[in-house]
């Protein structure tokens, strides 16, 4: 919670005449600041060609009700400038803030939970909206509140439960150049709805990644709803047929695991993989999963080998507004599998050599075809990469580069040949 600056403790043999094995333990604590204020700008490249800088300050009050509850205040403002796009309607400009009060505590009203000595749990509120503006096109205003609890089970168990989880999107002031491009490209309309997601979320970590463990285990899993009660009370059954605030609300069952495993071998050489599956069922009111929910694939940190949001879903092939204007190419259902072997080349540097499999798809054909939908056969659409890598671990900072190359594509030719 940032309570105390520095915390130290020193070990002294007691005194006792009984037991010379016993010591006594003595905690020095030095408490933070109550109130502080910091004022940061930064810089920063995504995955998707998008350059920009954000300004943001935050104030903080770390005992804000005598109970070491710390209470944050944040906002911020930025800009995103996408570097392929010579028409100028990727730019995009936001502003916006957020208040989240956390308590070193169960806060449920009417309810008291025995809580374990050797972990504190946490409860958050978080309440934020931004601004959002895509230059020229449109503009979204989007509120968030949640209510949040973290507790650990033990060392490695972690638990995160937010029972209330709200997202409000609004949709304004869509330009004609907007809606001209639409009746060329429809999808690029999934941009500018106006949804409410009335949710609650669950997950569970498993976390045994221990630095000197030749075996190491991680396991993530987690379930998104939303719109469950909703549904049933306003009894919706059509796609948009029903609203909250004159906004649709997204009905939808989403769940994701991520499973990882880590060998060390007595030569130092390292073999790392990584499956993640996502399984995403909209709905009644949703025919899609919401935009902020939907499963993507690409990019560093996914299919190396191929840029984020162009492949799938499915065999689906992006067209060049899919990926100049909007990219909005995203799945109901994704799986990924990243294998990966390191050896040590010389003082911190390491080498990997990595192959990646994966691909997205959706539940109905509406904006991809048939050809993006999930099918019995969708195992032949799966994407390959392949490459190899550096990596610096300096154990306070990991610094990678990789080069992956495409071997299989879900579309036309699918293996690659030389100079394809």
């Amino acid at each position: 919670m940032g309570t105390f600056k520095f915390v130290k403790n020193r070990f002294e043999p007691t005194k006792s005449t009984i037991d010379s094995n016993l010591l006594n333990v003595y905690y020095y604590l030095t408490p933070a600041k109550q109130k502080s204020f910091q004022a940061e700008i930064d810089g920063f490249s995504k995955e998707n060609r998008f350059i920009g800088s954000q300004v943001s300050v935050n104030w903080k009050n770390r005992n804000t009700f005598k109970n070491a509850e710390l209470f944050t205040v944040k906002a911020y403002g930025g800009f995103e400038v996408s570097l392929n796009d010579s028409l100028k309607r990727n730019n995009n400009f936001r502003v916006g803030g957020e208040a989240t009060l956390n308590f070193p505590r169960y806060v449920i009203p009417f309810i008291r939970i025995r809580e374990s000595n050797l972990y504190t749990p946490r409860t958050q509120l978080l309440l934020g909206y931004e601004f959002f503006v895509k230059q020229s096109l449109y503009t979204k205003n989007v509120f968030r509140f949640q209510y949040e609890f973290n507790w650990k089970e033990t060392s490695n168990k972690q638990h995160i439960l937010a029972p209330i989880a709200i997202t409000y999107l609004n949709a304004s002031n869509i330009s004609d150049t907007f809606k001209k491009e639409a009746i060329q490209n429809p999808s690029i309309l999934f941009n500018v709805y106006s949804e409410a997601i009335l949710g609650s979320f669950y997950s569970y970590t498993f976390n045994t990644l221990n630095p000197v463990a030749r075996n190491q285990w991680y396991f993530y899993g987690s379930l998104d709803l939303s719109g469950n009660i909703a549904g049933l009370v306003t009894g919706a059954k059509n796609f948009r047929e029903k609203t909250v605030l004159d906004a649709p609300f997204a009905q939808y069952v989403k769940t994701d695991v991520d499973l990882r495993y880590k060998k060390t071998f007595r030569n130092k050489m390292q073999w790392a993989n990584r499956l993640q599956v996502g399984v995403g069922l909209p709905y009644h009111n949703s025919a899609l999963l919401p935009f902020s929910k939907q499963y993507i694939i690409g990019g560093s940190s996914s299919l190396r080998g191929f840029p984020v949001r162009t492949i799938g879903p499915g065999s689906y092939l992006p067209t060049i507004n899919d990926q100049r204007f909007f990219q909005v190419i995203g799945g109901d259902y994704k799986i990924l599998l990243n294998t990966e072997l390191r050896f040590p080349l010389f003082g911190k540097f390491s080498g990997a050599v990595f192959a990646d499999i994966g691909n997205i798809w959706t539940k109905d054909t509406i904006l991809f075809g048939k050809a993006g939908q999930l099918k019995k056969d969708s195992y032949k659409e799966l994407a390959v990469a392949s490459g190899l890598g550096i990596r610096f671990d300096a154990s306070v900072i990991l610094i990678r580069l990789d080069l992956g190359i495409p071997l299989r594509k879900p579309f036309f030719t699918r293996w690659a040949t030389l100079g394809n």
